[in-house]
């Protein structure tokens, strides 16, 4: 399935947007951050993900279904927001 990336999540990933395989979006997640340090920092917090990153399932907030356990088809489309600030 296709993960779009934003912000300085992008910069990190060297990528806009990847394919990656995994049932659920966690592992989606792992799979993607398996060999970037920098961009598994930038997305996780220990074993949940880190705050304000938000993580959008065919347009839906994944902490609207079941977060990083969120069962996936490979035909979802993931987006990754990093935090965005401002006033």
């Amino acid at each position: 399935m296709k993960i779009k990336l934003y912000g300085g999540l992008r910069q990190k990933a060297g990528v806009a947007e990847r394919e990656v395989s995994g049932a659920t979006l966690r592992e989606v997640l792992e799979e993607m951050c398996a060999e970037n340090t920098a961009l598994r920092t930038a997305i996780f917090a220990a074993d949940v993900l880190a705050p304000h990153v938000r993580v959008m399932i065919n347009g839906r907030d994944s902490e609207l279904a079941d977060g990083l356990e969120t069962h996936l088809s490979p035909a979802d489309q993931i987006a990754v927001f990093p935090p965005i600030a401002g006033g």
